[in-house]
């Protein structure tokens, strides 16, 4: 997105786009469950602090906490509209909304996992700065940021086929951003798979993991397991015995 679009016009999008969250939570929509169903199966541990960002009527928020009932989960969003809604729909003792921007000063407390589900694509470039600021700073030691967005090719399509499901903030996430969004919060690429909700490849599910305990690991007297030491002795072996027919094969083609 090239032209500068005001905060208020986007507001105003998502507050009158309402019913349409309202509803895909009540008929289940297909591309929010297939993103659902990686999320769960991409975390395995027991998280004990949520944020999610954008999180509209806070439907994701809600089976979180089914998920993980122990957890204090937090959903933001611009819209007052989705925050008045999800507020009264799933907020409880561990569930609580706030309408409001993401950025380093919004939060001092950190979180173990924090969700974008179709949510990147719609911050605007030159916001991005401050949204790594913020992760960064609040994505805990071994906490992941689990991402649904759609592909460039779905967006392009889009674009010229359906224009009318375009918002006001539609960037191309491509592999680039990616790699300066883990460049920016400290966090390694766990997870990119394309998924085909309607189209062929049209969403990209992707995992981050924060790791400050790499350096220690990596510089271990012993990095490896004793099970991975032997398969690597194994294979030595393996490799000096078929070393001589390997060296045959290169003389005979070479000669």
């Amino acid at each position: 997105m090239e032209e500068k679009i005001n905060r208020d016009t986007v507001v105003n999008y998502y507050d009158e786009h309402v019913k349409f969250k309202v509803n895909d939570y009540i008929v289940v929509n297909p591309r929010i469950e297939g993103a659902w169903q990686t999320l769960i199966n991409r975390v395995s541990f027991k998280p004990a602090r949520i944020l999610e960002v954008g999180c509209g009527i806070g439907s994701i928020c809600n089976k979180m906490h089914k998920r993980w009932p122990d957890a204090v989960i937090t959903g933001i969003d611009i819209s007052t509209q989705s925050v008045a809604i999800a507020t009264k729909l799933f907020s409880n003792d561990k569930v609580n909304f706030i309408e409001t921007l993401l950025t380093p000063e919004t939060f001092n407390e950190q979180f173990d996992l924090i969700i974008f589900m179709d949510v990147y694509e719609h911050i605007a470039v030159e916001d991005r700065s401050a949204v790594h600021g913020a992760l960064n700073k609040l994505l805990r030691n071994k906490g992941r940021i689990f991402l649904s967005v759609p592909t460039p090719q779905n967006l392009k399509w889009c674009l010229i086929n359906r224009p009318e499901t375009m918002q006001p903030v539609d960037e191309h996430i491509s592999f680039e951003v990616i790699g300066k969004l883990a460049a920016d919060t400290g966090t390694e690429v766990q997870l990119y798979d394309l998924k085909s909700i309607w189209r062929p490849a049209d969403y990209a599910h992707i995992v981050l993991e924060k790791n400050n305990d790499f350096t220690e690991a990596f510089n271990h007297p012993k990095p490896v397991t004793t099970l991975q030491r032997a398969n690597r002795v194994l294979s030595k072996i393996k490799y000096k015995l078929t070393k001589p027919l390997r060296s045959a094969f290169v003389r005979k083609k070479l000669k």
